[in-house]
């Protein structure tokens, strides 16, 4: 095994060697992209808008190299004047006959560099990743495959990849540590391949992380986290240019802190779920029966433990708090008293809030991760969103457009997620919802901080130079609905949309709570339990100007036209006639 997988490797990186490879800039690495011509290489922010002084430094089998005019042997130290994102500087040389032409540009994102075969299955691959503060990065082996849903169909072009770094001796897991996040063997590099800012994912994660109460159980687990962290990263598949990507940690046992399952023993404790498509049951709403020995209930799918290690599964917690909401939806009184024995209710709370603040539509009651610290000692369920592409505006597709689902002054009716829906009739926790966004509203939902966080993250991509390759590369696509991409114009978009959005929230979905109506019959404006004709001398007073509380203008527009006028006059002489 040992032998065969170092061949694979050692192949790969044959395949694809050139003289680029071993170009270093002041202890970067020269990144040679095939797709432009170009040799990226990733340096501190700090160097950008100033002179950048380098050692430069390569191998024996390279000749006659000409940096911008400046002749260079290797160990010479040159300046790269006035760097700046986008910027190029000259490059040719030799490689015994073959003349090399080309360019070098810096960034100051993290590159990440994949040279595989890679598809629907794990296979062998090389993974290195050039951090602009790091030294010379070498090639790590790894576990590589394509990852998504709908994103992961046989017609797209930018894929997702989710990466499992290996040993190269033995093919046992070793873990990376990347960004100063966390150190592990499992990464993802997303590529918000139908988001036209390519950061909504990205930031609204690290939103969520922010301004998110933390897992119950974080007291006493101090490092628990129910979000994923991660970095915008510029990517390379096998020589090319692919794009903007966000490499983030995945959502998993090691994120959520839950307790591990005992293998000595047999017995389960902490768990982990995702809803992963639209069903009944994961609006945990008649839910379908569950099967015994298998991996996924009607759009739910076993995370933790892994379902392909251990056997047979255990649904138990996530099942018991699927059929409690169907019982507290029919029983007000249970639902106030034992809601709070099943989910985390303060993060419930703070992920209804999200969600409508970001209008994250595909995130109601799908894309959500399910975590039981322990199911030996508690059933509580805390929650995690997954996927945040479909957010701020952006449609669930670039070949379609559908105006109204968007609309930045749409209510909360779209919100179909139970159990928030229900506790949402509950008037104490209703007004601590409201009392908690609009302190939430005071800071990490106040309209320009949420404007420049975004605004922000775009500047980054842009004065790096990456949003102009990402533009240049994914232009016109097919995964785009062959639409222009223009980080610039979604940008100005997103702020107009989060400006109006946000104000409409605030009156119209986190507005102080009102006392159900009562059931009243048809035409009994005054509310006495009859209809005659002292309705209609109540119904006459209204459209005078004379005054009338809120349950009585209901019951006063007869007609349900949404106005009081002569019309529903009539509407009441006809009901008395009949």
């Amino acid at each position: 095994m040992k032998k065969n997988l170092l061949l694979t490797l050692a192949c790969m990186l044959t395949a694809m060697a050139s003289w680029a490879q071993v170009l270093n800039i002041g202890g970067h690495r020269a990144v040679p992209d095939s797709l432009n011509n170009i040799w990226l290489c990733s340096i501190p922010q700090s160097f950008f808008g100033n002179d950048f002084e380098a050692t430069v430094t390569f191998g024996d089998e390279l000749t006659d190299l000409v940096i911008d005019g400046t002749a260079v042997e290797s160990g010479d130290t040159i300046t790269f004047e006035s760097v700046e994102g986008g910027k190029n500087y000259t490059v040719t040389a030799h490689m015994g006959e073959e003349v090399i032409t080309g360019n070098i540009t810096f960034t100051w994102l993290p590159i990440v560099e994949l040279v595989g075969d890679f598809g629907n299955k794990y296979v062998i691959g090389s993974v290195t990743v050039s951090e602009p503060d790091s030294a010379y990065a070498e090639p790590l082996v790894a576990k590589v495959k394509w990852r998504g849903g709908a994103t992961n169909l046989a017609d797209k072009h930018k894929r997702n990849y989710r990466i499992k770094f290996i040993n190269a001796e033995d093919s046992t897991k070793e873990d990376h540590r990347f960004f100063g996040l966390r150190n592990d063997n499992s990464w993802i590099l997303d590529a918000g391949q139908v988001d036209f800012l390519r950061v909504r994912n990205r930031v609204s994660n690290d939103l969520w992380l922010d301004m998110a109460r933390r897992p119950w159980y974080a007291d006493t687990l101090p490092n628990a986290r129910n979000g994923s962290r991660g970095k915008m990263v510029e990517v390379l598949l096998n020589g090319a240019y692919a794009g903007i990507y966000n490499m983030c940690e995945p959502l998993d046992r090691k994120q959520f802190k839950v307790k591990r399952y005992d293998e000595e023993n047999g017995e389960f404790h902490g768990q982990l779920w995702m809803s992963y498509k639209r069903t009944r049951t994961v609006a945990m709403s008649y839910p379908e029966p569950l099967i015994k020995n298998m991996a996924t209930w009607d759009g739910f799918e076993l995370k933790y433990p892994d379902p392909d290690e251990i056997t047979p599964y255990d649904w138990t917690a996530l099942y018991n708090a699927v059929q409690f909401v169907g019982r507290a939806d029919l029983d007000m009184d249970l639902r106030v008293d034992s809601m709070g024995e099943y989910f985390d209710l303060p993060v419930m709370q703070d992920y209804y809030i999200f969600i409508v603040a970001l209008q994250a539509l595909d995130n109601e009651c799908k894309n959500i991760y399910w975590a039981c610290y322990d199911t030996q000692t508690t059933k509580r369920l805390t929650m995690a969103p997954w996927d945040l592409d479909i957010s701020l505006g952006q449609n669930y597709s670039p070949w379609v457009n559908y105006p109204d689902m968007i609309n930045p002054e749409r209510g909360a009716e779209w919100v179909g997620l139970v159990p928030m829906g229900d506790m949402l009739e509950v008037k104490d926790y209703y007004n601590s919802l409201v009392e908690r966004y609009r302190e939430l509203r005071q800071t990490y939902l106040d309209t320009d901080n949420l404007v420049n966080r975004y605004r922000t993250a775009i500047n980054e991509l842009e004065n790096s130079g990456a949003a102009a390759r990402e533009e240049q590369r994914w232009s016109g696509d097919y995964d785009l609905a062959y639409k222009t991409l223009d980080l610039s114009a979604e940008m100005d978009y997103v702020e107009d949309w989060i400006r109006k959005h946000m104000p409409y929230i605030d009156e119209h979905v986190f507005h102080d709570w009102v006392d159900p109506v009562p059931p009243f019959i048809k035409g009994d404006v005054n509310g006495d339990g009859e209809v005659n004709i002292a309705d209609i001398n109540a119904l006459i007073n209204i459209i005078l100007g004379g005054e009338a509380d809120d349950a009585t203008l209901i019951r006063a527009d007869v007609n349900e036209d949404g106005e009081i006028n002569i019309a529903d006059v009539n509407a009441l002489i006809d009901i008395i006639l009949q």
